[in-house]
């Protein structure tokens, strides 16, 4: 049988720190993100999370290597590893007996090494941890080990800032736990349709009182139906995951990705001081895309998409509809003028 973790001693006010970290149920973030492929790389492993350790489940912020948010806590390594005042090292979990009989070991993602580093809250709570696995026995020796703290403090000073998008910040401080879960797209883990639109549609109601701009990008991936036609719905998935996070790490620090539905996406970029900004952000996304190929099982699938733009000028009176109106219709262009470009729509002060 599993032996699922003790509770914490500070247990309630362990809970109370990690609510105040406000982060749990909210879509991926580019500055977590970047923790998690970095340690994956610096390691050698196969699956890095920053995994935060709920009443009765463990969430994953951010996880490489792995399609899953989550875990129930009584499976978790991880609230093992809270208990530890540093890293908390198996070299073998076959060999454990607090694990060997585990569901995640006995079958996938089949944990074999683990090294989990807590992660505090402000108040010093172990609230999670960033954790290294690999499916075959492993010696994590004092390197890896330091690198892995190092990183885990970097997981602390993130958490400790607030989102940089306080239209994002505000929208997750409004809704309960299980209203943000609807925001969030489930397969790709940006913004949901509702999500976004709401994002988009806060944004541009602030551009009427201030004086920065702001655009919303339309983003459609090119023959989308065909990679499911020709590799299966399980390609299709594993691409559109792949572009999600692509998308997220191209776009500038508190700009907003968002899946509408199907192979669509929206950017909100926020602030945006002109039309010509818009684009060069979007080319840039466009690149990122198209770099390399998504691999899938021994296929490599060439992704392309095309973009339209919309830019919005500081207190423009244009509703969301008006709006996403105008990008479709740059996108429409964008398709017609032969797909993977960057189609706009200059907006008129």
């Amino acid at each position: 049988m599993t032996q699922p973790p003790p509770l914490s001693p500070d247990e309630p006010s362990r809970l109370n720190a990690l609510r105040q970290c406000n982060v749990v149920n909210s879509p991926l973030e580019e500055r977590f993100e970047r923790i998690t492929r970095m340690a994956k790389r610096l390691l050698g492993v196969d699956i890095v999370a920053i995994s935060l350790v709920e009443a009765d489940r463990q969430w994953f912020k951010s996880v490489q290597g792995l399609n899953a948010e989550g875990t129930s806590r009584n499976v978790s390594f991880c609230g093992h590893a809270i208990l530890n005042a540093g890293a908390m090292v198996i070299p073998d979990a076959t060999k454990d007996e607090r694990f060997v009989k585990n569901p995640l070991v006995v079958g996938p993602p089949n944990i074999r090494g683990y090294a989990g580093h807590p992660v505090r809250a402000i108040d010093g709570s172990k609230i999670g941890t960033l954790c290294a696995i690999t499916t075959q026995p492993r010696h994590f020796n004092e390197d890896d080990l330091e690198t892995l703290g190092d990183l885990a403090v970097m997981v602390e000073a993130e958490l400790r800032t607030s989102a940089s998008n306080a239209v994002q910040a505000e929208l997750l401080e409004e809704v309960s736990q299980e209203k943000r879960k609807a925001l969030v797209d489930p397969l790709t883990r940006v913004w949901s349709r509702e999500g976004v639109l709401s994002v988009a549609a806060e944004t541009i109601h602030r551009t009427t009182g201030n004086n920065e701009g702001a655009a919303l990008v339309m983003v459609d991936l090119d023959r989308f139906k065909d990679v499911n036609d020709t590799h299966g719905h399980a390609a299709g998935d594993e691409v559109l995951r792949i572009a999600a996070r692509r998308m997220l790490g191209a776009v500038r620090e508190g700009d907003v990705v968002g899946r509408l539905s199907g192979d669509e996406f929206l950017l909100v970029l926020s602030p945006c001081d002109s039309n010509e900004t818009a684009v060069s952000v979007s080319e840039r996304v466009l690149e990122r895309l198209t770099e390399r190929p998504v691999k899938w099982n021994d296929e490599k699938i060439q992704v392309s998409a095309s973009f339209g733009v919309r830019f919005i000028y500081p207190g423009d009176a244009s509703g969301i509809d008006e709006v996403l109106e105008l990008a479709d219709r740059a996108l429409y262009e964008a398709k017609h003028a032969g797909r993977n470009r960057v189609g706009s729509i200059p907006a008129a002060a």
